[in-house]
């Protein structure tokens, strides 16, 4: 009698706990129907574009830059944050867009750790809600293929969503300076930005 009660109690357990196991194997398929990424809009040189807010550390106002001597246009210079030193890209011109002065209520947009620290200059940094990357559509065509590389597509409202991954990764945000050589001789690496000496006469 006590092993039927036994054996009573053993399959109404692994009845439970089968019913539990499809209970949660069935609650993914709610969790995932959908990728959505809350976004924020980088407007630059009259355009907008979006990125993932998760992928950007702080978004700061644009107040003292450093420039850097001799770097290319795509260097906006230094800035210092937290006891960092982060260079600045301009985020138009790696963008492909025209280069044109500094906004002024700019602001820059910080992403990366340590050593992959970059920050990117734009002219305002707005919410845009929720985006669904099930909803992109591929760039357009003119687009150039460099550029093409860093977005991820574009929503439905016409606005291009960076791939903040390709971003960071990107060699637009990796740069040498080259010192005259009437400088004297140093050598200088960032993340973004690497001076190097010149060649022995």
């Amino acid at each position: 009698m006590t092993a039927d009660r036994d054996q009573l109690r053993d399959d109404a357990t692994r009845a439970l706990l089968d019913a539990r196991t499809r209970s949660v194997a069935a609650r993914p398929t709610l969790v995932a129907r959908s990728d959505l990424h809350d976004a924020l809009g980088l407007r630059v040189a009259g355009e907008r574009f979006a990125i993932a807010a998760h992928a950007v550390r702080a978004v700061a106002a644009l107040t003292r830059l450093t420039a850097l001597p001799h770097a290319p246009a795509a260097v906006a210079g230094l800035i210092a944050r937290g006891g960092e030193i982060i260079p600045a890209f301009h985020l138009r011109v790696v963008l492909g867009l025209p280069l044109g002065a500094l906004p002024e209520y700019g602001r820059v947009v910080l992403m990366g750790e340590g050593a992959d620290a970059v920050a990117l200059v734009v002219d305002a940094v707005e919410h845009l809600g929720a985006i669904e990357p099930d909803t992109l559509r591929p760039p357009p065509e003119d687009v150039v293929p460099t550029v093409r590389s860093l977005l991820r597509g574009v929503d439905p409202r016409g606005i291009p969503l960076i791939d903040h991954e390709a971003l960071l990764a990107s060699p637009r945000l990796i740069v040498e300076i080259p010192i005259p050589r009437e400088a004297s001789p140093r050598s200088v690496t960032t993340r973004g930005a690497r001076q190097e000496e010149p060649p022995p006469r």
